[in-house]
């Protein structure tokens, strides 16, 4: 028996090459820790998904409420420049889910001021609604763009999403933010 060098690498090379088709499987992946790795980021990035739609919810219900809540002050605040003989009417019609909402939030506002300090502290949860509703849409877009998740749980959710900021009074970029339209356009371009 005549043993080489050559015979001996030769030898190793197959060895080598078996192993690695071995460890391969049928759609070409390796089964070491990429692909258990890549199973459990797909893992962890569906069960963020579905958080994301909870908490979409939430907001979402927390800004319509909000909202409803704003427009029964504005017709508050016109009553009461007109004399206030609708005030009781008012408070009781502005409902949500049938709780008379704008009752919980004025309480027993009896004066312009009280009512325009309302009106700022609910200008400011609706502006924080949005912002989270933007937080979560940025977010939802990463994801998309990360390509690790794809399909139509994605696409839904970046859909539910951007109805949820150019609804209702979320069109207009004053009623979203602070931010002056010149100055984001300016940033962008």
């Amino acid at each position: 028996m005549k043993v080489s060098i050559d015979a001996i690498l030769g030898s190793a090379r197959k060895i080598s090459n078996q192993r690695q088709v071995e460890e391969e499987s049928a759609d070409g992946k390796r089964k070491d820790g990429l692909r258990t790795d890549r199973v459990e980021i797909e893992n962890r990035v569906a069960s963020r998904i579905d958080n994301i739609q909870k908490e979409l919810r939430e907001i979402q219900t927390s800004l319509t409420r909000s909202q409803i809540v704003r427009d029964g002050l504005i017709q508050l605040q016109n009553d009461m420049a007109k004399g206030g003989a609708g005030a009781a009417a008012i408070l009781d019609s502005v409902r949500f889910e049938g709780a008379p909402v704008l009752r919980e939030f004025v309480g027993s506002a009896d004066s312009p001021s009280v009512l325009s300090a309302r009106r700022e502290s609910i200008g400011g949860l609706i502006a924080g609604d949005v912002a989270k509703l933007t937080r979560l849409q940025v977010e939802v877009e990463n994801i998309a763009a990360s390509n690790v998740i794809g399909g139509e749980k994605i696409g839904a959710l970046v859909g539910s999403l951007e109805d949820a900021l150019s609804g209702r009074d979320a069109a207009s970029l004053g009623s979203i933010s602070h931010l002056k339209e010149e100055a984001v356009t300016r940033l962008v371009r």
